[in-house]
């Protein structure tokens, strides 16, 4: 069973965040699927490091930072500053991603594309009570290395009568947004929408 070797590279942001990977040839260039045995440690995906990483990246970068909230039929655009970004970028930082929960409480599959060297890693949540529920992380390749490309999480959680479905996804280097599912019994859902974006030049709008 092919196994990829995951390394930080030390004193790397993650706009060089990779993981090096060692596949198995594989001559007819077909997709690999892949996942860890049941170990006492797993070489998981560090995400909360690499998110981590660009937020600081952010926060030293003099660049334009903007927040679109799309909700009730209203768009507002507004510019922010670097406290407001790190409140809205730490959501996709949840406690289930930290102190060795992410080992213990989430199943990996990994997927590579051989002909692309493309590699998706998924890990799911192994208890349905947790308020994150999956993780997708997608890296291409840098030379000898793979650098992330995004990340998408779901979770769940309630609001006094509400509950809440999150669907957030993150661009390295460019945006992230949060679609919210806003559910109240004996009511249709409501949809809220969050991007922001800091990339310069980046468009002002939602399609991705």
């Amino acid at each position: 069973m092919n196994k990829f070797a995951l390394a930080c590279i030390a004193g790397a942001t993650l706009f060089c965040a990779a993981c090096t990977h060692h596949p198995h040839a594989n001559p007819g260039g077909q997709a690999d699927s892949l996942s860890h045995p049941d170990t006492a440690k797993n070489d998981y995906f560090p995400i909360a490091e690499e998110l981590e990483s660009e937020i600081r990246e952010v926060d030293s970068t003099p660049v334009a930072i903007k927040r679109i909230v799309i909700a009730n039929g209203r768009r507002d655009s507004a510019f922010i500053k670097p406290a407001e970004f790190n409140v809205l970028a730490m959501q996709f930082i949840p406690a289930e991603l930290r102190d060795g929960r992410f080992e213990k409480e989430f199943t990996e599959t990994s997927f590579m594309d051989n002909a692309t060297h493309a590699a998706t890693f998924t890990y799911s949540a192994n208890n349905n009570d947790l308020s994150l529920q999956r993780v997708d992380i997608v890296a291409t390749p840098r030379g000898a290395n793979h650098q992330v490309q995004s990340v998408y999480l779901e979770k769940t959680r309630v609001s006094g009568d509400s509950s809440i479905l999150e669907k957030m996804y993150w661009r390295s280097r460019h945006r992230f947004q949060v679609i919210s599912l806003i559910g109240v019994k004996g009511r249709p859902p409501v949809q809220r929408q969050v991007i922001v974006s800091w990339e310069s030049g980046d468009k002002d709008d939602d399609n991705e």
